[in-house]
């Protein structure tokens, strides 16, 4: 088994390679733009106040500036690193030993081809998942930054951005990367139906979790902002004197007063925000990623069954 590992990693150690310079040149951006949004001075209660306090308005534009121009392109990098990384990873594995030919030759010698496949598949995922999990951390470090006042564990801000639901969908992408390869049997060809399979899993994966995520929502007091602070805002509603929720675009809006409360005929009315508290994203990324996990089980045992019943040319 470790000589198959072995050469799984010398056969793709050019794909896995590539992979991890672009995941170490992202890292290494990550933590350097991190480290000078701290180093800029701005404090949370600065960058909360508006209009910025006089005393702190040069190192509120500094941070802001480097926000806008660095840490939110780099987020972006991220979500995009994952996918990829698991579709060029993943896409070869099978499809190139078929295409040369190579895995008629191993299957004669070795009777077992889920043993084979394991040994291809197996030492190049764990390597993935350990550099996807690095892209995570320095994600969540970048967010760390450059959001000081919320926990980025307690956030829903640039989720599919990092932590688990990037390693999650970095390898559902992989798992059917290596489905799709061991189906055609030639790479360019795989590499072209996974990367649109791959987006179709993953909006799909995201559809899912907007229809089930409401389940997690509470009714929370709109005034001050109450509630906003790594939530994620689903609607505002309008809870009227007698109970009643409605939905703010169907009543005629009055004027409230300097603290928020309605006032004319629509006294004694609160606007609600209804939102997923940030307390609940770790349970709700636990929940996506387990799905994602789930998936690419099937994807990877589908892939067993192709292999296994697959003839050799």
């Amino acid at each position: 088994m470790l000589t198959q590992a072995r050469l799984a990693l010398r056969l793709h150690r050019f794909t896995l390679l590539a992979v991890a310079a672009i995941v170490a040149l992202a890292s290494l951006a990550a933590l350097i733009v991190a480290a000078r949004l701290r180093a800029s001075g701005a404090t949370a209660a600065c960058l909360a106040a508006w209009p910025a306090q006089a005393s702190c308005q040069e190192q509120v534009n500094d941070f802001r500036q480097l926000n806008d121009t660095w840490a939110g392109p780099l987020m972006g990098i991220f979500g995009g690193i994952a996918p990829v990384g698991g579709l060029l990873v993943g896409v070869s594995l099978v499809a190139r030993e078929i295409e040369d030919h190579t895995a008629a030759l191993a299957w004669s010698l070795d009777p077992s081809r889920t043993r084979w496949l394991f040994g291809r598949v197996a030492p190049v995922a764990v390597v993935l998942l350990a550099l996807l999990a690095i892209a995570a951390i320095s994600a969540t470090e970048l967010q760390r930054a450059g959001d000081p006042s919320v926990d980025p564990l307690l956030s829903f801000y640039g989720e599919s951005s990092r932590g688990l639901e990037l390693v999650a969908i970095g390898f559902m992408v992989f798992a059917t990367a290596v489905l799709v390869g061991s189906i055609v049997g030639r790479v360019m060809p795989a590499l072209i139906l996974a990367a649109v399979l791959g987006l179709i899993l993953t909006v799909t994966a995201f559809v899912a979790e907007s229809t089930w995520i409401p389940s997690q929502a509470v009714l929370l007091d709109a005034r001050g902002g109450s509630g906003s602070d790594g939530a994620l805002v689903l609607d505002q509603l309008l809870r009227l004197p007698s109970g009643e929720l409605v939905p703010t675009w169907s009543v005629q809006w009055d004027d409230q007063d300097a603290n928020g409360n309605f006032i004319g005929p629509l006294a004694g009315a609160t606007l609600e925000n209804k939102v997923v508290p940030g307390s609940r994203h770790p349970f709700v990324e636990a929940v996506d990623a387990a799905g994602m996990a789930a998936v690419s089980a099937v994807l990877l045992v589908l892939t067993g069954v192709v292999v296994r019943r697959r003839r050799p040319t």
